[in-house]
């Protein structure tokens, strides 16, 4: 079984293909993975010369038996077409406009509030749900407007959780404006913390970009 899970015959170096769901970033000598089904983060601890790229993991074999063994490894490779995440953003949006919410937004705001916080989704559903949002803008200037509308109405939910549930609420706000933004999630270790943000490009959408500079992109939707 696990030799099925390695290949190219290599004696020092050999390589794996991740699992389905499976998504790992590099952090220092660390290794964190992502299992989307299980909803969960792993950190592996000094995991050598470890590579990836996409699904394929490259290393010693005795590197890739350990993450066989944590069954992390899939027997065979298969097409990848998952969106690498983006590099961390360096600048912000433009200042905005002066605006207030309209009562057109605050309805917006409230039905998509109401719809987001009855539910509680897995990073597998969220990941589904919000994949490939074609056809919408990226503009900079009515990102900002709109960004700003959004953060006058927040204070108004009776509850507003942490990252995942903001940045899920600000991504429909700004796909209702027919705007989009990537919905990226981010590691650190010692201590492991996750954390997820918005992003157009290299500008960030939800918070200063000064603010994620200790963290990694593992995942962007």
């Amino acid at each position: 079984m696990t030799d099925a899970l390695l290949a190219d015959g290599a004696s020092d170096v050999d390589r794996g293909w991740l699992g389905e769901g499976i998504h790992a970033v590099r952090v220092g000598a660390d290794l964190v993975l992502l299992d989307l089904a299980a909803d969960d983060y792993l950190c592996l601890p000094e995991c050598g010369d470890l590579r990836i790229d996409g699904r394929q993991v490259r290393g010693s074999i005795e590197e890739l038996l350990r993450l066989a063994a944590e069954e992390l490894l899939h027997p065979t490779s298969a097409p990848d077409d998952r969106i690498p995440p983006p590099a961390l953003p360096s600048a912000r949006l433009p200042a905005p406009p002066p605006i207030r919410p309209t009562l057109r937004d605050v309805a917006t705001f409230a039905f998509i509030w109401i719809d987001a916080v009855r539910r509680r989704p897995t990073l597998l559903e969220l990941s589904r749900r919000y994949a490939r949002r074609g056809g919408r803008r990226s503009d900079p200037e009515a990102l900002a407007a709109r960004v700003e509308v959004f953060r006058q109405l927040l204070p108004l939910a009776p509850w507003t959780g942490a990252c995942l549930l903001q940045a899920e609420l600000l991504l429909r706000f700004v796909n209702a404006a027919d705007l989009d933004a990537d919905w990226v999630f981010g590691v650190r270790t010692f201590p492991f913390l996750a954390h997820c943000w918005l992003q157009s490009g290299d500008r960030c959408v939800s918070e200063a970009p000064e603010t994620l500079t200790v963290y990694r992109p593992i995942l962007v939707i």
